[in-house]
């Protein structure tokens, strides 16, 4: 049965009068997007401001003073302020741990000090890595939950830390509008138009300028050298180039410190942690065994000829040639090994067989590292000690604990690998450091080359003649120290570090790059 109507009943008449009724005319009101938050400027703004300053007062053209760590300090401390406005802590990260957050700002700290204590552009140049990975580290552990995050995750959570600000470049631009207009400065649309239209009309002239000044200026000669005499007249301040480069590092400096935070208090970094692999453990477990079978026949040869001396080496080779040879090729396969570990631990269900395939493949692989550090020592005693020989054997010694954590990672897939490396190798970079290695390769090699009976223009060190042509040319003002028995040596590496464009006078003028290397340094010269 249909319901019944029980509604209202109209007469035709009504209905009639109701058709003929006009439709209200309903306004349509354009709705303008508004671009920028003023809240957010006042946020970010003087905070940025600040630190835009005191980067390019302390670092501008000064990567090793003793302004490095007061702009570290500065920079920590701007951070605190800005996560104090939002109830929250310096130390404390995402996950509630204090115990991270306070290791990194004293890593930095200790990096960030150790910039003006050394010369030397191989170590400055590390530091200046391991503070960049070390301060995203923070700001991710700070803003975002990184719980069950492997490798893999973190390096991507760097990596899109580092390039989602570029995505936001004008956005403190529209902030600062937002918060110009809420101050009684607003613009009306008709001039923002105006200004808009001058403004690309300006970036269009620029390319027809350039093209249009080249050709006429080719065509007619008079042109030509008018343009020239009109150049010539244009007479720039003498620090033009510092008047830009200040410019642009304030800039920069102010877009890095506002955007980073922003993107992180937006909360854009998003990177899922993995869970267990998936893929069949099978094609894991052929291709390792095969890759392992080759490793324990090369690992027999490398006991029978480095560790044990049994058998004889191939004719024409001594054991320096036999060790430089191919060590640079174990490396490589050493970090193979590393990785390969790694993504097993990732990709692939967990299986017994692999575990073991893997922990075959870790033994063989430091049995590699193992021949890797005979080789060099055997190399370093015939060709004497480098930075790059130093740095290597630092390197291999944290491989090895790195491919510990890895071992420890088969077992238990849980387990914070990243971290575990992040600390160590943090660590074991910061002791490296500090132990100042240039000051112990000049003391190593000069007593090498005093305890042999051969006179030392014959201890060759690469393409260098001697022992002392290395020190002049290599070494930086940290080996200075190690000099001091020697007079006449110490004199000539003064002469030496004096003629290097990078130690100039320039370089070094006032209190804003003061070096405790250096300062040490040139006093040991003058009292020699």
């Amino acid at each position: 049965m249909a319901d019944t109507y029980t509604g209202p009943k109209y007469s035709e008449t009504e209905i009639g009068n109701i058709k003929s009724e006009p439709i209200p005319f309903v306004q349509k009101v354009e709705i303008e997007e508004q671009k920028g938050d003023a809240k957010v400027f006042r946020k970010y703004g003087i905070l940025s401001l600040i630190f835009s300053i005191v980067y390019t007062f302390c670092l501008y053209k000064n990567h090793a003073g003793i302004t490095y760590p007061i702009f570290m300090f500065v920079t920590l401390t701007l951070l605190h302020i800005l996560r104090k406005k939002d109830g929250l802590s310096l130390f404390t990260t995402k996950n509630g741990n204090k115990a991270i957050g306070i290791f990194h700002v004293a890593a930095l700290m200790l990096l960030s000090i150790h910039k003006c204590m050394s010369t030397s552009w191989a170590l400055l140049f590390l530091d200046g890595i391991a503070i960049f990975l070390l301060f995203f580290s923070l700001v991710l552990y700070l803003y975002v939950d990184t719980t069950g995050w492997d490798i893999a995750a973190w390096v991507g959570g760097i990596m899109v830390s580092i390039f989602l600000p570029f995505a936001h470049l004008l956005t403190p631009f529209f902030d600062m509008v937002q918060w110009f207009k809420g101050r009684g400065g607003d613009i009306s649309k008709e001039k923002k138009q105006v200004i808009s239209a001058v403004v690309i009309g300006i970036i269009c002239a620029i390319p027809m300028l350039v093209i249009v000044i080249s050709l006429l200026s080719s065509a007619d000669l008079v042109f030509n050298r008018m343009l020239e005499k009109i150049v010539e007249s244009i007479h720039l301040p003498d620090n033009f180039e510092d008047i830009v480069g200040i410019t642009c590092t304030l800039l920069l400096a102010f877009l890095g410190a506002y955007l980073i935070p922003f993107v992180f208090d937006k909360g854009e970094i998003k990177i899922k942690a993995r869970g267990e692999g998936k893929a069949n453990p099978i094609i894991a477990i052929t291709f390792t065994t095969i890759i392992g079978l080759v490793y324990l026949v090369f690992c027999l040869i490398q006991v029978m000829f480095l560790f044990t001396g049994t058998l004889d080496l191939p004719s024409g080779y001594t054991y320096a040639e036999y060790a430089h040879e191919g060590f640079y090729q174990l490396l490589t396969v050493c970090l193979i090994n590393v990785v390969m570990v790694s993504v097993c631990t990732r990709e692939f269900k967990k299986s017994k067989a692999l575990n073991w395939v893997l922990f075959v493949i870790g033994a063989c692989t430091y049995i590699m590292i193992a021949s890797s550090v005979t080789r060099m020592i055997m190399y370093i005693q015939v060709y004497n000690l480098t930075f790059l020989r130093l740095f290597v054997l630092w390197f291999l010694a944290v491989l090895c604990i790195w491919l510990a954590f890895l071992m420890v990672t088969v077992l238990n897939r849980s387990f914070p690998v990243f971290k575990a490396c992040m600390i160590t190798i943090t660590v074991a970079y910061i002791g490296f450091v500090f132990a100042n290695p240039d000051y112990q390769i000049a003391k190593y090699d000069l007593a090498v080359v005093k305890n042999h009976t051969y006179q030392e223009s014959y201890a060759k060190i690469d393409e260098y003649d001697s022992v002392t042509y290395y020190i002049l040319n290599n070494l930086s003002t940290d080996a200075a120290p190690a000099l001091v028995d020697d007079e006449h040596l110490l004199h000539k590496f003064g002469t030496y570090i004096d003629s290097r464009d990078r130690y100039s006078k320039k370089n070094r003028e006032g209190i804003r790059k003061y070096n405790f290397s250096y300062a040490r340094a040139q006093k040991l010269f003058k009292n020699d």
